[in-house]
């Protein structure tokens, strides 16, 4: 199955997003992994899954702030359903600082994650970059 695919399949079987706006600023990562962690506490996660899942929060969002305009607002939605979390993080960039999907980091968000996908729109001005990762609950 695709990455589209699994995105959709778990979105069939969500309940409402969590939605969370905050500056584009490294002082808000503690406040959007906290977040992600109490979803994933109360989604009754396997701890090794919610680990996995502050590391995916903490490493798209740190790309997504390392690249941000001077002002730019970082937005983070979290869809938890039974079958496992949806992440939507988005922000507008620098153009030239759209993190790289050859990276080391963004190796480690595909072999933590089941699906993970980019997209980048031009605005104008800068690139307006989202990244939506789906991690399925682990069997155990």
């Amino acid at each position: 199955m695709t990455g589209v695919g699994k995105i959709e399949e778990l979105e069939r079987n969500s309940g409402a997003p969590v939605e969370l706006r905050v500056v584009a600023d490294a002082e808000q990562l503690p406040v959007v992994r906290a977040v992600a962690e109490t979803l994933a506490v109360l989604g009754d996660f396997t701890l090794d899954d919610i680990a996995d899942i502050k590391l995916v929060v903490d490493e798209v969002c740190s790309e997504l702030i390392a690249g941000a305009l001077p002002g730019a607002e970082l937005t983070c939605a979290f869809t938890v359903s039974e079958s496992g979390i949806r992440i939507s993080s988005s922000s507008v960039l620098v153009p030239d600082q759209v993190p790289k999907s050859d990276s080391f980091g963004w190796h480690v968000l595909q072999t933590l994650t089941d699906s993970i996908a980019m997209s980048e729109q031009s605005t104008q001005d800068g690139m307006s970059v989202s990244v939506d990762v789906v991690k399925r609950r682990s069997n155990t």
